[in-house]
């Protein structure tokens, strides 16, 4: 087995210390092996949809229904995709 050697900030080591031994792991190295297989394994099973674009009236629909944005960021949001390369060169 490799050995890899981190640095952390003190408080995250704490945290680490902390969580690793509330879901009972003996080590700190135990708890990383566990996080970095589940990195790898959710990394293997991801599948990519093809995005499809929606229209902005739409979009900014939805997101005013949810109730969770103000309507500033809502705008900026729109401003902001119209602006990208899906979007660019489109109205609505």
């Amino acid at each position: 087995m490799a050995t890899v050697t981190i640095s952390l900030p003190d408080q995250i080591a704490k945290k680490i210390d902390s969580e690793a031994e509330r879901e009972g792991f003996a080590t700190r190295s135990e708890f990383i092996r566990s996080l970095v297989r589940k990195y790898f394994t959710a990394e293997s099973e991801l599948k990519f949809e093809e995005f499809i674009p929606r229209p902005l009236e739409e979009v900014k629909k939805e997101f005013e229904k949810t109730g969770k944005y103000n309507k500033k960021f809502i705008n900026s949001l729109v401003r902001g995709l119209k602006e990208s390369s899906i979007y660019e060169g489109k109205t609505s």
